[in-house]
């Protein structure tokens, strides 16, 4: 598979957020770059999410929408109203994105944005990506494709 490394690092210098989803919030948590993330990026999310992960992070703004929908559909359906981008772990979620046409990150993509628009310094990157390597099961491409970008972009 062939990774764009320079499309998706100029993609990620741009990322201002997206709808967010309960898995990359549990991800961010656990390698203690929630409130930072949060900090840089608006965060969009269903009511759904903010039921599933417990709370409202500082910061993030809650949609509601019908409430006919599952927390994955509503996901989907505000970033495809909003014109904002997915931002999941949850393979599922992000293969129904991909066939709406909409652009998805996982919170590696996000941790390098934040590196790649100066806004997490190398040694904070390091920190947090053994975090996610000791919490995340991305496949081998996605770790490589992290690795692309960041190699790229970052010296």
């Amino acid at each position: 598979m062939h990774i764009d490394a320079v499309k998706i690092g100029e993609e990620l210098r741009g990322l201002q957020g997206g709808v967010i989803d309960t898995s990359s919030l549990i991800y961010l948590e656990k390698i203690q770059m929630l409130e930072t993330a949060a900090d840089f990026f608006q965060f969009l999310l269903p009511a759904g999410v903010v039921e599933e992960f417990g709370c409202c992070p500082d910061g993030c703004v809650v949609h509601v929408v019908r409430e006919s929908l599952s927390t994955d559909q509503a996901v989907v359906w505000l970033a495809e109203q909003l014109g904002q981008p997915v931002l999941s772990e949850d393979r599922q979620l992000l293969l129904a994105s991909s066939r709406r046409g909409l652009t998805y990150y996982n919170t590696l993509m996000l941790l390098l944005s934040l590196v790649l628009q100066k806004k997490l310094d190398v040694a904070r990157y390091r920190k947090a990506y053994a975090g996610l390597r000791a919490t995340a099961r991305y496949s081998p491409v996605v770790w490589q494709a992290g690795a692309q970008v960041f190699s790229l972009y970052v010296r």
